[in-house]
């Protein structure tokens, strides 16, 4: 809890086992070192829950494959979140006893090739009755913090949505007053989707978590994602929560974005404030910053409570003896490019194996002229 609390903070400031990837990308690459020094300055222990003791494992998928190269702590268990988000249970003391400290270090390698948006026309656009109900059944509930039941939000997303029946079209009039009503701003904490719409305003997460909110209220499937950006200008250096919990990273920012079920296209991202480009219908998402090769999809949310759990960390952190630093590094590693030696003896090997070939052949066709004409 703790340990994902982190992560969620890093939102605001823009994770011995050898977890394979399951594919082999030629793309870019870049390693991501993170670091957690845990500090008690009590007497008193202070215990350590697995999900304290976790590291992400990230996803893998069509455009990118991410690895742990290493640990300082060898891995116990593998455990998915409510989520199905996969983190390793390291091996390290269930808790930390006073005035001790402890580290925990992950080292991940992580090749991204990119993914293309979708092209988006309004002519091909569907109705809602085409969204599958096992969808609607499991992405539009109202749970943790996706406050379906909310008056307020409920009555604004209706007037959003008005009389259109077009997912796409609906999809594109609630972003558009989102982008017109909700100025970015930042705190040290999430915010639920009905303190967004009150206070008019929320950053990356926030803006997406109001959107979500909206899209389910309309039977519209919808969750949040979240990813690192890895960019060797990102840099960060500040402490929260009464300076229980410092965060240093370079090359390394965290960014918080939408998927909603557009049919007939599917599952399409939705980002309120990182668009590489302008153009197309909905630029939200025909350029969505995950179509990028520098951002990592990390993990879904869709049924845990993402604001809630971070609230509660924070309680937890500042009323403890506890105190966190967070250190992440990213360095982009070169493009692997064959020796000088292969260059050559590829070749050269591929060049005598195919004369071999030839000579068998066509010693095997002689002798069979032979056996036909003594």
């Amino acid at each position: 809890m703790r340990r994902r609390a982190v992560l969620l903070l890093l939102l605001v400031f823009s994770t011995t086992l050898l977890i394979e990837p399951s594919l082999c990308l030629e793309g870019v690459r870049f390693r991501l070192t993170d670091t957690y020094v845990f500090e008690n300055r009590g007497g008193d222990p202070v215990p350590f829950s697995e999900m304290d003791r976790a590291v992400s494992l990230f996803q893998n998928n069509s455009w990118q494959s991410v690895r742990i190269l290493e640990t300082n702590f060898p891995v116990k268990r593998l455990l998915n979140d409510s989520d199905g988000n996969l983190y390793a249970v390291l091996a390290a003391p269930e808790s930390l006893s006073g005035r001790s400290n402890l580290t925990i270090t992950v080292v991940y390698e992580i090749t991204s090739v990119g993914n293309k948006g979708p092209e988006l026309r309004r002519d091909s656009a569907q109705n809602l009755s085409k969204i599958p109900l096992s969808l609607v059944s499991e992405y539009c509930v109202s749970s943790g913090t996706w406050l379906v039941d909310d008056p307020r939000i409920r009555a604004k997303a209706g007037e959003i949505a008005g009389n259109e029946t077009r997912v796409l079209m609906i999809v594109e009039s609630l972003i558009r007053w989102i982008k017109g009503n909700i100025v970015y701003n930042t705190t040290e904490l999430a915010r639920y989707p009905n303190e967004t719409l009150l206070e008019r305003r929320g950053d990356c997460d926030d803006q997406a978590i109001l959107f979500v909110t909206m899209c389910r209220i309309l039977r519209i499937p919808a969750y949040l994602q979240i990813g690192c950006i890895l960019k060797e200008e990102l840099k960060a250096d500040t402490s929260v929560w009464n300076n229980h919990v410092r965060i240093n990273t370079e090359g390394v920012g965290w960014h918080g974005w939408a998927v909603v079920y557009v049919p007939p296209w599917g599952w399409l991202p939705v980002d309120f404030t990182y668009v590489t480009a302008s153009s197309g219908l909905v630029p939200e998402i025909e350029h969505a910053s995950v179509y990028e090769d520098y951002v990592i999809l990390q993990q879904n949310v869709s049924k845990q409570d993402y604001v809630g759990e971070a609230r509660d960390s924070r309680r937890e952190i500042i009323n403890s003896s506890l105190y966190i630093t967070f250190k992440e590094r990213m360095v982009k590693l070169p493009t692997p490019t064959p020796s000088l030696l292969w260059i050559v003896v590829v070749p050269i090997v591929g060049g005598v194996f195919l004369i071999l070939v030839f000579f068998l052949v066509r010693r095997r066709t002689l002798i069979r002229s032979e056996s036909l004409y003594p």
